[in-house]
């Protein structure tokens, strides 16, 4: 099993911003798997996705047909998987050319030769994410795998991280990634009154980019929002967002002067220290 920190090597940012809205559009078809075969959720969370340290890929849901399996995406070889419980390859599709119903099309007829009934397969999800040119029957291609790899070193490091601290907290969650914002998050529960207007929690993560910004980044964000004395938060290299929700962030650019393993991890990890312990005094 791979738990060690995977050395960011910081490519070209066209590349990443690229490689993220290749692969938000092309997690769709994962966590698809999950969302039309397993009972359905009101968080959504039967389409939740997570990290496979042994694959190295983003995995979905295990779902039981004649045999147990589920899907899963590489970011090193933009390719999809279907595995069995024993983590042995069922069938492969390489991303690379193909259009997003291609896949589909493979996905229903290798899942109607596990037993599924791939007729209840479907690609409909109930959020936005950007209008993709992938979701328009372009296809998927990518020119610059560098962006990719180094997406995919950002999913491991955080899970990474997140294991070791959610295996101090008491209320700790299981880390996943949401197909919807394609961010790998957990949450620390402080409160839970059962409302979640009213609990209070802290969300750890990492997005790739988004509206907000145009490159990946760790948050710590709170619920419910704290809007005075926040903390300076300079020194750890991060600062706070403010913009329709509020929290610590540090874009992935402020570690580019780091080049040494231990230096980026101790970099994130004080950012993460430093805000969650803030976030815990005020809460």
């Amino acid at each position: 099993m791979n738990k060690d920190w995977q050395l960011l090597t910081f490519p070209n940012q066209a590349d990443l911003s690229h490689a993220r809205a290749q692969y938000h559009q092309a997690i769709q078809n994962v966590a698809a798997v999950g969302r039309s075969f397993l009972p359905a959720n009101d968080e959504d969370e039967n389409a939740n996705l997570e990290w496979d340290f042994d694959l190295q890929r983003i995995v979905g849901r295990w779902v039981e047909a004649d045999i147990k399996f589920r899907s899963s995406i590489s970011m090193q070889k933009f390719e999809v998987y279907l595995v069995d419980e024993n983590l042995q390859t069922i069938s492969s599709i390489s991303m690379q050319d193909i259009r997003q119903t291609d896949v589909m099309v493979w996905l229903e007829h290798e899942l109607s030769k596990l037993g599924a009934e791939f007729s209840k397969l479907s690609l409909a999800y109930p959020y936005a994410i950007p209008e993709y040119p992938t979701a328009k029957k372009e296809a998927f291609h990518i020119e610059n795998m560098a962006g990719s790899i180094e997406l995919s070193k950002l999913y491991h490091n955080t899970a990474l991280l997140l294991h070791g601290i959610m295996k101090k907290e008491e209320n700790g969650s299981a880390i996943k990634c949401w197909p919807h914002h394609f961010d790998i998050a957990a949450r620390i529960t402080l409160l839970d009154t059962g409302d979640p207007e009213t609990s209070r929690s802290i969300n750890m993560g990492m997005s790739p980019g988004d509206k907000y910004y145009d490159e990946p980044y760790f948050y710590c964000s709170p619920w419910p929002y704290p809007t005075k004395n926040l903390i300076d938060l300079s020194e750890v290299l991060g600062h706070w967002h403010q913009d329709e929700w509020v929290g610590a962030v540090l874009p992935v650019s402020q570690l580019s002067d780091l080049n040494l393993i231990q230096d980026q991890r101790r970099a994130v990890m004080n950012f993460y220290s430093t805000a969650l312990k803030f976030l815990k005094e005020v809460l």
